[in-house]
């Protein structure tokens, strides 16, 4: 398992009712296992929430495209983390 902060555009997450496009099941039949959104953000829609994500590195990368990331940082950033992952072998079987 891994763990990755996404930073989701607030404007965006809001608008769409922080609904994603994806039910629970299909996130945890992914590899998704625990998913940790802030509430304190309220309606300030200028800034960006962090949304801490923990999974398999087929769940990180599925949620990833459920959010409809297109941020070459922040992919950048969830590839090397799950590399980091594997290399230390916290999920060999599940890539």
């Amino acid at each position: 398992m891994a763990e990755f902060t996404f930073f989701v555009d607030a404007d965006g997450y809001f608008f769409g009712g922080g609904e994603l496009l994806a039910t629970e099941a299909e996130l945890h039949e992914m590899g998704v296992r625990r998913v940790d959104i802030p509430e304190a953000y309220g309606k300030d829609l200028g800034r960006r929430i962090p949304v801490r994500v923990e999974g398999s590195p087929r769940g990180l990368r599925f949620y990833a495209q459920v959010l409809g990331l297109h941020d070459p940082v922040q992919l950048e950033e969830l590839e090397r983390v799950l590399a980091a992952a594997a290399s230390r072998g916290e999920h060999e079987s599940d890539t």
